[in-house]
């Protein structure tokens, strides 16, 4: 470790009581990778310290993986909802709602109707509106409970590197593998997802900021989706997605926003209500 890096992560432990001073529970004793430091500074990077609305937003690139030949598929823009309730001093519910368009490679409209390369044949897209779940986090155990997709059993692995110190940015990675049994058809399909988190030391340590910037660089490496109609067509389904949080529904992307208030303008007008 070097001088500067030490002393950073030095810093960052002796000051956690400062930093988290607005949010229930007992505050983390030991160095910054005590988990119980680790997942408060979770839910400062990811969320809020307190019950304040935020939101997320990233666009990137779907691609097919066939016989080790990637083929982009579409662009892809997601944007999500969320804020926290402390239950206790130990666990607190992230409330969330999340939507994603799909746009065309070339004219960046929606796509209502695909031609999938791998198969030759045109899939309908449609786009469900955005509706509330509820995960429940806890400072000594992590993610205890992820919100469940309607219609779907989910089996999944949560795992994590502790926070880095790089320059002046605070990063670590998470990964998340889950194998999803759609109670309708009887089948399953198998999801990677890895992203790696960053945000400001500065802003991590001032308990004067309730809304910690940080950004999201996303991958992720799944079977077919349900949606694509693969048929038995043998594939690996590869994503590519980079974006932020942000404090408003204002400031998030034109292109995603033009879309999300024409296709579910219920769901963005009042987030809030959205959420519950």
């Amino acid at each position: 470790m070097t001088p500067r890096r030490g002393f950073l992560a030095g810093l960052l432990a002796t000051a956690s009581v400062a930093a988290i001073d607005d949010t229930a529970g007992a505050q983390p004793k030991g160095s910054i990778e005590d988990p119980a430091a680790f997942n408060r500074y979770y839910r400062r990077i990811r969320y809020a310290p307190g019950d304040d609305l935020l939101f997320w937003w990233m666009r990137g690139r779907r691609y097919g993986l066939v016989d080790n030949q990637l083929t982009p598929f579409f662009d892809m823009h997601v944007g999500s909802m969320h804020r926290c309730r402390d239950l206790d001093s130990d666990r607190y519910e992230v409330s969330s709602a999340a939507t994603i368009y799909f746009t065309d490679l070339d004219s960046g409209e929606l796509l209502e109707s695909w031609n999938n390369p791998v198969t030759g044949k045109v899939v309908r897209f449609n786009y469900a509106p955005p509706r509330a779940g509820r995960s429940e986090y806890s400072y000594r155990e992590g993610v205890r409970e992820s919100a469940p997709m309607p219609g779907v059993r989910q089996d999944e692995r949560h795992t994590h590197t502790a926070l880095q110190i790089i320059g002046e940015e605070a990063w670590f990675t998470e990964e998340v593998s889950m194998i999803a049994h759609f109670e309708a058809t009887g089948k399953s399909i198998k999801v990677h997802d890895t992203s790696t988190y960053g945000s400001p030391v500065a802003a991590l340590l001032d308990p004067s900021v309730r809304f910690v910037p940080a950004v999201e660089h996303f991958n992720d490496y799944n079977d077919w989706s349900p949606r694509f109609q693969m048929g038995d067509k043998p594939g690996t389904s590869v994503a590519r997605c980079s974006g932020r949080k942000v404090a408003t529904l204002e400031e998030m992307p034109d292109d995603f926003l033009r879309i999300a208030r024409r296709i579910h303008p219920d769901a963005f007008r009042d987030p809030a209500r959205t959420l519950g």
